[in-house]
């Protein structure tokens, strides 16, 4: 499995400003820094750059002529864009700042400004996004070092494990062979030890195919999880309905993997703590985009312990999104239900053909 190659980060600012001076300054003034600078004169022609272009860093007037910064915040947000938006502002009004603060803006600074102070809070909220892209970056890592891992260890528990379990087997298969037939107590016990190696065995092959689950890769996204829900649902008792395409899977082998695995850990987390009888799996694609979830009946959450979820598993489901370059969201109805939704882009392998 290839890894995910190291993140490039460049410091890239989008200036949202209506007044040509000022807009005209603050390019020389990055310009000058070093940064790379690319500037808009209104919020929707700064939402048409943002819909093709990152940035970084976000600096927007609070009051444009067609938008607020605060819808461009909005936006950002929405999107899961991870930039900072800082919000400029020449009206001094304590309730604006505190609203775009409240909505999520990463800091403000009122006109007229120092060009010393606006810079250090350039360089601070760069220095933020840049630490967040490396921690992404390390996650991802971690995420692809943990499913090798669990590669080499199902070989070692196949190869090592299943084959002393194979050669027990034959051995009290030998033994029972040359036991008389009036030795019915030695017998019992002999095939009772058999049985218990058999059900060891069957274990094994569970947990190895759990842990590098290759079939995943061979049969598709659609019927491994249908493999995977059949014994959710004897295990659990838990009742699964599932809405898949028949002939869903990726062109590249590993993202069913990482969507298998999305499934997986949230129908685990169903399991260990929502106390649902019932979950619904659907799966569609639309406009190049396979949308997934994950919906369940349980006691739900609310906002305060969606932190502590994330280190129940809920992280890795996100990181494993992202690599499949799109991202998760969680919504939780204390009392009622809990919905994971995932949306990646998605390009079916006939329609690369047809398209080739």
């Amino acid at each position: 499995m290839s890894e995910k190659p190291d993140i490039q980060f460049t410091e890239h600012i989008l200036v949202v400003e209506d007044d040509p001076a000022v807009r005209d300054y603050l390019q020389e003034l990055f310009s000058s820094n070093g940064y790379l600078v690319r500037t808009a004169s209104t919020g929707k022609e700064a939402l048409s750059i943002l819909a093709n272009e990152y940035f970084p860093l976000l600096i927007t007037d609070l009051m444009l002529p067609d938008l607020l910064g605060t819808e461009i915040l909005k936006y950002v947000q929405q999107q899961e864009i991870n930039s900072a938006v800082l919000i400029m502002t020449g009206f001094g009004s304590v309730e604006s700042v505190i609203e775009a603060l409240r909505q999520g803006a990463y800091d403000y600074i009122t006109k007229p400004f120092s060009p010393q102070i606006l810079l250090h809070r350039v360089a601070r909220a760069l220095e933020k996004i840049h630490m967040k892209e490396i921690t992404r970056d390390i996650s991802s890592k971690i995420v692809y070092a943990a499913e090798e891992e669990r590669r080499r260890i199902s070989r070692d528990v196949h190869d090592v494990l299943g084959q002393a379990l194979a050669v027990i087997k034959l051995t009290l298969k030998a033994i029972r062979n040359k036991v008389p037939a009036s030795e019915k107590e030695i017998l019992s016990d002999i095939d009772g030890l058999s049985s218990h190696v058999e059900d060891t065995m069957n274990e094994i092959s569970r947990i190895t195919k759990n842990l590098n689950p290759s079939y995943v890769a061979e049969l598709g996204f659609s019927k491994a999880i249908r493999l995977y829900i059949e014994t959710f649902s004897k295990k659990t008792g838990i009742q699964v309905h599932s809405s898949l395409p028949d002939s869903f899977s990726f062109q590249d082998p590993q993202q069913n993997i990482h969507l298998y695995r999305i499934a997986q850990e949230g129908l685990t987390n169903v399991a260990k703590h929502s106390g649902a009888t019932k979950v619904e799996l659907n799966l569609k694609v639309a406009d190049g985009l396979a949308h997934f979830s994950v919906e369940d009946n349980g006691k739900g959450f609310d906002k305060p312990q969606e932190d502590k979820l994330l280190g129940l598993g809920l992280i890795g489901m996100k990181e494993r999104a992202a690599i499949l370059g799109g991202r998760l969201s969680i919504e939780s109805i204390p009392g009622h239900k809990t919905i994971i939704r995932v949306e990646v882009p998605y390009e079916s392998i006939s329609s690369r053909h047809n398209r080739e």
